[in-house]
């Protein structure tokens, strides 16, 4: 006995520690168990829909071999609807196709909303089917089952007609069904009737070839301009975007779309165009030159009058010696700008649905695979990546899922896999898979978008698109300073083109100037000659300095006229200088660096205090900077710059602590290269993924060559812009102080000055620059004096100053 009890007691407790085993055996965990993957649910549940709506498309046509049930379900059906139980299979058949065929994921799930929709439009059409014979067939409240709307379409139009009267129950009844479509197919009323216009030109235009007779293509009493063309819809996502213009864009869109590409014009050139066919505002009477009279001196023609602009505080800025002074007509005329079809349109790529299916299959077994339930509930496809929203249930931590970052790639086979957790405003984590082929964003198509119209600004940049498709616009004057830096082929220098293209595209040079800084003479210098630049592009490192403090001297010179007038800013200005003849209009002036360490390794202390004190001030002036480089280190892109650049774009780097510094988070590690950028706005807590817009340099060399042939040969930015290639003066290689006039150089040009105006009788600074190949600040100095000893009057806005009786110092100096 003694030696049965131990055993006895080890049985039983080795039999309790058993115990919890077989309970958790008992409860499935260790068991198989019969899972249905939700996807495949509604894929079922689908099937049943559409089989039921055929089963009572077959018992309501079949006569006698309907079966027990198949009698009394179509009897039932025919009594509640009557004539419209032919309505029934077709309802059940859309919202089973709604959950099969809808190309996004959030759309494959059947909502209350398309159920809602679906019995709203089926309720319309049962009171619509009963309202005809009402009067006659309800006067003693029989409904004659079977007939009409049945006893469902009965029943609530006699509760409407005693409720608001026959003629309310009818437009309530339209209003129902159409309530009922907007619901059931997420549509919007425009989309509606864009989308019955189209389908009604449509089949008029089949049945005009079907009779033999001609179909009209387009308006032969109007003419469109190649600029006036919109772009035609390439893939589904342009299809509906396009679908939500106005009816008159609609039309000519479908005009457009049923015209032969064979017969359609073809976006002519603006250089081969009638020269009578550009739309131009008028232009002033020139005036004739003078005879020339042997013996006498030829004097320059007369400059057109244009309209008085008042001189400002400062009428004559000094500005470096290579400063371009364009001359007054340049100045002040009206500029046409270049058409769209000068910029290239192609065509995107394109994923597949069956390709989307599949990858959210893999991630949502791969996830299940390391018990973490989710399920993907959209699919937005960008140009270079697809972002498949990703919804945890219940109590799944989100760093749970960020853990299996490398899992998730090597299930997708994907070469990088970035996950934002969780997407900005969205209950959802986003994970970005590369597509299997990057699609070009081409600039013409984002110009041309309906967001690009919308987007308010002065300065809009077309960045490109994100994940979704969507065009992504940014607008210079809020950035108000751009930090651009990635690795060499990543994309950095065609954003730069791209960005330059786009602002010249839309902006006259009576709107906006440029600066440029090109220390690597390859990427800018195709912009030389064009009416834009305050100076040809800088490529020598010792003309950087020069440039940066005239830039900042005209911030400072600015905020004193505006002090003086009372604006804050320039847009204040400019309002009050379409009004006021006395203000002088002032355009925008973007300076662009394309690499900013070559800049900070030959002076680092200036650059950095010019370029803060720039990006600190210069906004409400119109000033503002782009600024680029290929190597993101602390000692190139310092925290001070970094502080006062918020707009920030970055493309693919090769180390996580590059992205920091960029954009004081990871991610930028994880690009794709070829334009896949993170654009930080100035206003956003979190980047967002963009595919760059891509400009050729077919584009850009079409763009720059129409406005260079706007430019007289003899213009000062046409002589200036050819030099800039050329070993500079020694002046200009110095500081902007050397560019002034010295005692000994006073002495010697004024006297050739005074003659200069008294035999042209005309004073300008453009004019003396010319005359005495000197420096504009220079020009104005000697100018000023001029005004000083009283040859010259005062300035007179944007008109050559009179040259009035010289004083007595001033005949001496001329004798």
């Amino acid at each position: 006995m003694t030696t049965r009890k131990p055993s006895t007691k080890r049985r039983s407790t080795s039999s309790s520690k058993r115990a919890p085993a077989k309970r958790r055996t008992s409860k499935g965990v260790v068991g198989p168990r019969f899972d249905i993957p939700a996807n495949l649910q509604r894929e079922i549940f689908a099937v049943v829909l559409v089989t039921l709506g055929l089963l009572t498309l077959l018992f309501s046509i079949l006569d006698g071999d309907q079966g027990v049930i198949g009698t009394r379900w179509n009897g039932a059906v025919e009594t509640a609807f009557g004539t419209g139980k032919v309505l029934v299979p077709v309802a059940l058949g859309v919202l089973g196709a709604l959950m099969i065929f809808q190309e996004r994921f959030s759309d494959r799930r059947l909502s209350g909303a398309n159920v809602m929709g679906t019995v709203m439009v089926l309720m319309s059409l049962l009171m619509l089917l009963d309202y005809p014979g009402f009067d006659t067939r309800h006067a003693n409240r029989d409904f004659h089952l079977g007939e009409g709307g049945g006893v469902v379409g009965g029943l609530m139009l006699s509760m409407l007609i005693g409720a608001i009267g026959k003629g309310g129950a009818l437009l309530l009844s339209i209003t129902t069904g159409l309530i009922g479509i907007m619901l059931t197919f997420n549509l919007t009323i425009r989309q509606i009737w864009a989308t019955l216009v189209f389908y009604t030109v449509g089949l008029r235009n089949l049945a005009r070839r079907l009779v033999g007779a001609p179909v009209p293509i387009t308006d032969p009493d109007r003419q469109l301009d190649a600029a006036e063309l919109p772009p035609l819809p390439r893939t589904a996502a342009a299809g509906r975007r396009r679908a939500q213009a106005t009816l008159e864009e609609q039309q000519t869109l479908e005009e457009l779309v049923l015209t032969p590409i064979a017969e359609r014009p073809a976006h002519a050139s603006l250089f081969n165009r009638d020269p009578q066919s550009i739309q131009r505002p008028p232009r002033r009477k020139e005036v004739a030159p003078p005879p020339v009279v042997p013996g006498q001196p030829i004097n320059e023609a007369p400059t057109r009058k244009l309209p008085a602009k008042p001189a400002s505080a400062e009428p004559e800025r000094p500005v470096d010696e290579h400063f371009i002074e364009p001359d007054e007509a340049n100045e002040h005329r009206a500029w046409p700008l270049p058409a769209l079809s000068l910029l290239d349109d192609f065509v995107e790529g394109q994923i597949s649905d069956e390709e989307k299916r599949e990858k959210a299959r893999i991630i949502e077994e791969t996830l299940a695979s390391f018990k973490v339930e989710a399920r993907v509930v959209e699919a937005n496809t960008g140009p270079a990546v697809t972002q498949f929203a990703l919804q945890p249930a219940i109590g799944v931590k989100i760093n749970k899922i960020t853990s299996l970052h490398n899992d998730l790639a090597m299930a997708l086979a994907a070469p990088s896999l970035r996950i934002e957790a969780p997407v900005p405003g969205r209950s959802v984590v986003g994970i970005e898979i590369p597509n299997s082929a990057i699609a070009m964003v081409a600039m013409r198509d984002v110009m041309a978008s309906d967001e690009f119209e919308a987007k308010r600004g002065k300065l809009k940049l077309p960045l490109g698109k994100d994940v979704s498709g969507s065009a992504v616009i940014a607008d210079m004057t809020r950035m108000p300073h751009l930090l651009v830096a990635g690795s060499t082929g990543s994309g950095k220098s065609i954003c730069i083109n791209s960005i330059i293209t786009s602002l010249l595209v839309k902006h006259t040079p009576n709107e906006l100037k440029f600066i440029m800084v090109d220390p690597k003479m390859v990427e800018l210098i195709v912009y030389n000659n064009i009416p834009h630049l305050l100076t040809p592009v800088v490529t020598e490192l010792e003309r950087v300095v020069s440039s940066l403090k005239w830039a900042v001297r005209e911030m400072e010179r600015r905020y004193k006229v505006f002090a003086k007038g009372g604006f804050r800013n320039l847009e204040s200005y400019m309002t009050a200088a379409r009004k006021r003849p006395d203000l002088e209009p002032m355009p925008y002036i973007i300076v662009i660096i394309d690499e900013l360490a070559d800049l900070m390794m030959l002076a680092p202390d200036e650059v950095e205090t010019l370029i803060c004190r720039l990006a600190q001030m210069a906004r409400a002036t119109g000033i503002h900077l782009i600024i680029a480089t290929q190597r993101p280190s602390v000692d190139v892109v310092t925290g001070l710059i970094k502080a006062n650049f918020p707009s920030r774009i970055a493309f693919a780097v090769t180390s996580q602590i590059d992205s920091r510094v960029i954009l004081d988070t990871p991610g930028a590690e994880q690009l794709l290269g070829r334009g896949d950028m993170l654009y930080l706005a100035a206003d956003a807590a979190k980047p967002v993924r963009i595919q760059g817009t891509y400009v050729s340099d077919g584009e850009v060399e079409r763009v720059v060559g129409f406005w260079r042939s706007q430019v007289p040969p003899e213009s000062p930015a046409a002589d200036g812009a050819t030099a800039a290639g050329t070993t500079p003066p020694a002046d200009a290689q110095t500081s902007m102080g050397d560019v002034f006039l010295q005692p000994e150089e006073q002495d010697e040009l004024l006297p050739k000055a005074i003659l200069l105006v008294r035999q042209h009788q005309r004073a300008s600074a453009s004019m003396l620059q010319r005359r005495l190949r000197i420096g504009y600040s220079k020009a104005a100095q000697l100018i000023e004096l001029l005004e000083q000893q009283g040859v010259v009057g005062p300035a007179e806005g944007s008109r050559s100053r009179e040259v009035i009786a010289p004083m007595a110092g001033a005949r001496s100096g001329e004798e």
